[in-house]
């Protein structure tokens, strides 16, 4: 079974004024490079990495430029809304003829390949699901699974409407894994919530 990745790095950051993917966690460590060192870890293919026009890209991990499966993803569209990124994404991967796709969000640092593996390894066991999501105590949420039965449906998503109306919707069958600590899910759409990141981050590396 093929499952390729989607790494949505093109957000307008409009609440934050900057670009957030470039936010520095440590004097080292990027924001956005954290969750996709992640993803890489994980057997995607291809896993591509959607970013705006005007991206410098100092953010990705070193490693990452190493990586034939790896693929930038520009998307000139992204100001449109969070949608227009998510299908820039899809059509990159449409060609390598994948049996479902991982949608990760790049301003989610404590995503872990645990995660991401649980996600594959349930919808291998139940090829019939539509989608496989995580959540701590609520609603489906990203990363996300979803089976190729849903791709049509992606790239119909309009505006800054992302893939969540999917989760929630009962039209399609799927399963939410219920995950230890509402932290996997912390991310960066203000400063305060940045900040919030920050203190957990240092918490947990010592720093």
């Amino acid at each position: 079974m093929k499952v390729a990745g989607i790494y949505l790095a093109a957000g307008q950051s409009r609440r934050m004024g900057v670009s957030k993917v470039s936010l520095k966690l440590s004097q080292e460590i990027s924001l956005g490079s954290v969750a996709l060192s992640e993803l890489d870890r994980c057997n995607l293919s291809p896993l591509v990495v959607v970013v705006r026009a005007d991206d410098t890209l100092a953010w990705l991990p070193p490693a990452v430029h190493k990586q034939e499966r790896l693929r930038i993803e520009t998307c000139l569209t992204a100001h449109l809304g969070l949608s227009f990124s998510l299908r820039c994404g899809l059509n990159a991967v449409l060609p390598t003829q994948p049996d479902a796709v991982i949608v990760a969000l790049a301003d989610q640092p404590f995503i872990t390949t645990g995660l991401i593996n649980r996600l594959i390894d349930t919808f291998e066991n139940s090829p019939g699901l539509d989608f496989v999501a995580s959540t701590h105590k609520g609603a489906g949420m990203p990363p996300a699974l979803f089976s190729k039965a849903l791709f049509p449906v992606l790239q119909s998503l309009d505006g800054d409407r992302g893939a969540s109306s999917i989760l929630r919707s009962p039209d399609y069958k799927g399963v939410v894994l219920e995950v230890d600590s509402a932290h996997y899910f912390m991310d960066a759409d203000t400063h305060e919530e940045f900040g919030d990141i920050v203190r957990h981050w240092s918490q947990i590396n010592g720093n």
